[in-house]
């Protein structure tokens, strides 16, 4: 009896992998993003979560946020 594959949690993954829906879905997911959104942010900075993420952070920080 084969074992059902559980969705990956995003957050245990040490690269972020186009290759694999479940991992793409996860990692959308995790960063309240599209699909396009998160290849287009892998295309510009890589598949290193942490770079990832400030990317989207980058993005969606408002003028008043930049302000110190």
């Amino acid at each position: 009896m084969m074992a059902s594959q559980a969705p990956p949690n995003a957050a245990a993954i040490d690269r972020i992998t186009l290759l694999d829906p479940r991992v793409v879905q996860a990692w959308c997911a995790e960063l309240q993003c599209t699909e396009h959104e998160l290849r287009a942010a892998v295309y510009a900075v890589g598949s290193d979560p942490e770079q990832v993420r400030r990317y989207f952070r980058r993005g969606r920080e408002t003028p008043e946020m930049l302000e110190d």
